[in-house]
């Protein structure tokens, strides 16, 4: 693309040059307003003249000694100022010097803007992409890049102040200020880089918005009070080119990521004959099924997929997939069903007993972003058993939704549960459920009877008694219970089941009804 230069803001200071009008006094007041671009121009009793850029509203008068008066508001704070003419005009003359100066610019900057317009449009249309944000830089004079709004950079052009290769940033966030911008195609917005080494530098970012929302994003290595309005113009009129092959590409994208999904939800669910179709479908899509694999599951306690909630879980899981992706590019990421579904690839096998830490490990990155987030998102994680086969992930799949499922009862603040670590709990998980409830009944029921008409809790007591092997003080501060109370309570659910509770046969009967009954709490009523 050929270069072009960036047109000369309409500035207070450059109209006041063309009218060679002359402050008068204080000089400071007129030099700290002449940056001011505008927006708005009364030539009072003449004409008002608008531009499309944003900016200022001025006045300019004339007075009894023909000199011209100009009031301008900034910041709810109003300037009043008079100036000299160094050629002396009548005011007409003078409306008609400023109209056609006004006019003149704003056909330089148009033309040019058509011009940079028509090459871009050129260069989509001969297939080359988004490449053109190079000449995009040297147009702004600063880096830029372009993003989906997955946020996955689609177009880099570093050198200036960046790498030459994309680096991490912090998700943009739409401020107040370029929320009540939403329906233009470019609203603005302060950015942050994920890098400490870079936290300096200026990040603005540049909302790309249609009809159905932000489409992607562009990011701009400047400080937002340093985009001028011819810049933002610029952004305006581009904005539009770049939404229509947003839209192509994340058209394209949508259906890669169905294929995606099918190939994935075949894979979790065992739809495939032999590992080889495996391996050769995953290489389609660029990953690796003759490696193990973590998976891990994920979802927000009592998130309803259909609720009001589902706008932030999908930002929420956007987020989460373009911070792996950036750090573990070959990770993959699932939505489903309102869970997130995550594949972990590994060099190797590892032993059972690194499982747990190696996966948190993974996870670590997406934990710290959740909990730097305003306001409480609570995922939880399941994590299935790793095999050396993906012939087995679509096991790893439901084991880790066991995990999940199984962790809500555990008193345990750890984020992610171990299918490995449920103990019996995944044996009586697929056990039927009537069998398990007449065990509990027969082993438990007077017991039950008596908890139903006193307040000692008796099977709470035993479940933390026996959670504790079955030692006095442990349990007793779990219950937040004296020793003695609790040897009280012991006695008494002995009595009333008839049962020597240091048999370690009847222990065996009662851990497992106890844990039964804890299980009931996840079958629907």
């Amino acid at each position: 693309m050929a270069n072009l230069n960036l047109p000369q803001s309409i500035t207070i200071g450059r109209l006041l040059d063309a009218l060679s009008l002359q402050a008068l006094g204080d000089t400071l007041v007129a030099q700290s307003i002449s940056m001011l671009s505008i927006q708005t121009i009364h030539f009072t009793g003449i004409n008002t003249f608008s531009l499309p850029f944003v900016g200022e509203t001025i006045t300019l008068d004339t007075t009894e000694n023909r000199t011209v008066a100009l009031s301008v508001e900034v910041y709810n704070e109003k300037y009043s100022l008079l100036f000299a003419q160094r050629s002396a005009a009548s005011w007409p003359e003078v409306c008609e010097n400023g109209i056609n100066w006004l006019e003149r610019e704003l056909g330089k900057i148009l033309m040019t803007s058509e011009h940079y317009s028509q090459m871009i449009a050129d260069h989509l249309t001969n297939g080359n992409g988004f490449s053109f944000l190079a000449s995009l830089r040297d147009f702004f004079g600063c880096d830029i890049f372009l993003t989906n709004k997955q946020l996955e950079v689609l177009s880099w052009a570093g050198g200036k102040t960046l790498p030459l290769a994309p680096i991490s940033f912090k998700a943009p966030e739409m401020s107040r200020s370029s929320s009540a911008q939403a329906k233009l195609p470019a609203a603005l917005s302060i950015g942050q880089w994920t890098d400490k080494a870079y936290h300096n530098v200026p990040l603005t970012w540049c909302f790309l918005s249609g009809p159905k929302g932000v489409l992607g994003y562009l990011g701009l290595v400047k400080k937002i009070k340093d985009i001028g309005s011819i810049e933002q113009f610029f952004l305006h009129r581009m904005a539009t080119l770049i939404l229509l092959e947003l839209v192509k590409t994340q058209s394209i994208q949508d259906t890669e990521r169905q294929h995606h999904r099918d190939f994935l939800f075949d894979l979790l669910y065992n739809n495939f004959d032999s590992l080889e179709v495996i391996i050769s479908r995953g290489k389609l899509w660029g990953w690796n099924f003759s490696k193990p694999h973590f998976v891990v599951v994920g979802e927000i306690a009592g998130y309803d997929p259909d609720s009001s909630d589902r706008k932030r879980f999908e930002e929420l899981v956007t987020e989460m997939t373009s911070l792996l992706h950036r750090l573990q590019p070959k990770t993959i990421c699932l939505e489903r069903n309102g869970q997130v579904v995550l594949l972990f690839p590994l060099e190797s096998m590892l032993p059972q007993s690194e499982w747990h830490s190696q996966a948190l490990k993974y996870l670590d990155p997406i934990l710290k972003m959740l909990k730097s987030l305003p306001g409480k998102q609570p995922f939880q994680y399941g994590l299935g058993n790793l095999y050396n086969s993906a012939r087995y992930l679509h096991r790893s799949f439901q084991e880790a939704r066991t995990a999940l499922e199984l962790g809500k009862l555990f008193d345990n603040a750890d984020r992610l549960i171990s299918f490995h670590g449920l103990g019996i709990m995944r044996l009586l998980h697929r056990l039927d459920r009537q069998e398990l409830e007449d065990f509990r009944l027969e082993v438990l029921g007077p017991l039950l009877k008596f908890d139903k008409e006193s307040n000692l809790d008796l099977e709470k007591t035993l479940l933390a008694y026996f959670s504790c092997n079955t030692d006095l003080n442990a349990a007793g501060d779990k219950l937040y219970l004296h020793p003695n109370t609790l040897r009280y309570r012991l006695k008494k659910a002995s009595e009333i089941l008839d049962r020597d509770l240091s048999s370690l046969e009847n222990q065996v009967n009662l851990f497992l009804a106890l844990k039964i009954g804890c299980l009931k709490n996840l079958w629907p009523d």
